[in-house]
């Protein structure tokens, strides 16, 4: 059986600094909303210097985490769903590879500049990590983790990144740097504030290539938070339920909703003590979608992004899968998604047009594959992009894009 208890795996067939979604009590007003946590007096000051992260407990233990038995992964792996050739990407914090809970994990990272982050960001990244890929914990352990060090409002500086003025380590920037390092999944679990034609086509080259980007929907109890990346089209936006299925009060909500998962409680540790603390949020919610949705790729190796897409829409816990602005399609059901045969759908993006209008438009993704999009907005495209167009402007706006004029297959169709 399915349910909101708990998924079976046995079942039939403008830039402006982002923050977390992962948030810590204490930081600020807007950071305690974001945040519902068991334990009291864990306040953290803004600000802490200190770089080490502390380890996973005091004592060096690996919490135990509820979503694992939540989501019944134990019986997951039994049956040989652990991620085993398929590539994440993480967009987060620096990760702590030295934690505990990731020994043996297959972590590489691919950041081309690095950050001085605080205390907490290392912490976040690290706990994202842990619950894509943990050999303890994870719900992908055999899957490759390649991480992607993100600045956000907490960082202490840019590091290596300032070099370049913060190009190398903006969101699109790292979006386009995992497409073209052979992910097939990115988690984010961060707001993302960039309002730039290059972050809108960098998820049309991640949708192009067949690249999923699943990013969680924040923890202020908002409607349609202009920061939330899941308000593109394509992108898998995601908000929290609580243990027993019931949204989760602190959550986001949004029209580019598309699934939710379990947002806490999550075991986790007080970075300046190293003691056990309880937290919950969006953040959470976003890699276990990203890691159950590479479970699926893993089964289903034939399957395009498309239609690992429409698999997860049409599986989603709402009744009759209808769509809402609080769970999207329903709580993702890991289940159905390795019981369920996509190659039963077609092969089209069924969040492409999100309710109330989103982009990148359908028309967009197919000028971009043309190579006829932006003609003077080249500059802001992957590097990897070749305009076809017939546009004479591009040879001149150009950055490190080709311009091959008039060479589109477009100008040869039937």
């Amino acid at each position: 059986m399915t349910g909101y208890s708990g998924v079976r795996y046995d079942d039939q067939q403008h830039k402006a600094a982002p923050r977390s979604h992962f948030s810590f009590v204490g930081r600020a007003r807007r950071a305690a909303r974001a945040l519902t946590t068991v334990a009291s007096a864990l306040a953290l000051a803004a600000g802490v210097l200190a770089l080490v992260p502390a380890p996973a407990h005091a004592d060096g233990a690996v919490p135990s985490q509820e979503y694992f038995s939540y989501y019944h992964f134990d019986t997951a792996r039994a049956k040989g769903y652990t991620g085993k050739g398929v590539t994440i990407a993480l967009i987060d914090g620096p990760v702590d590879t030295s934690n505990p809970a990731l020994k043996g994990a297959n972590i590489t990272d691919k950041s081309r500049c690095t950050i001085q982050d605080s205390p907490e960001g290392i912490r976040h990244g690290t706990d994202m990590a842990i619950i894509l890929v943990s050999p303890i914990s994870g719900v992908a352990p055999d899957a490759t983790l390649y991480t992607y060090q993100s600045s956000t409002a907490g960082t202490i500086s840019n590091g290596s990144c300032d070099s370049k003025k913060g190009e190398l380590n903006t969101t699109a920037a790292l979006i386009n740097q995992a497409v073209e390092d052979g992910a097939q999944f990115i988690s984010i679990s961060q707001s993302v504030s960039e309002v730039s034609f290059e972050l809108k086509w960098a998820i049309t080259n991640a949708m192009t290539k067949g690249v999923i980007i699943v990013a969680s929907a924040g923890n202020e109890a908002l409607q349609d938070d202009i920061t939330a990346l899941g308000r593109y089209s394509g992108v898998v936006g995601v908000s929290a339920i609580n243990s027993d299925g019931t949204f989760a009060s602190y959550s986001n909500s949004a029209n580019g909703m598309v699934t939710a998962a379990f947002g806490g409680p999550y075991n986790t540790y007080d970075v300046n003590t190293g003691e056990p603390v309880t937290v919950h949020g969006t953040s959470i919610s976003a890699p276990l979608v990203a890691g159950m949705l590479a479970l699926a790729r893993q089964k289903w190796p034939d399957a395009t992004a498309n239609q690992i897409l429409q698999l997860l829409v049409h599986t989603g816990l709402n009744p009759n899968h209808d769509w809402n602005k609080y769970t999207g399609y329903g709580a993702i059901d890991g289940g159905a998604l390795v019981n369920t045969d996509p190659s039963q759908y077609p092969d089209e993006n069924p969040i492409i047009q999100k309710p109330g209008g989103s982009e990148p438009t359908a028309q967009d993704v197919q000028d971009y594959i043309d190579g006829v999009a932006g003609s003077l907005q080249i500059a802001s495209f992957p590097d990897t992009y070749v305009y076809r167009g017939t546009n004479e402007a591009a040879i001149h706006l150009r950055g490190a894009q080709t311009v091959h004029l008039g060479t589109s297959p477009r100008y040869h169709r039937k």
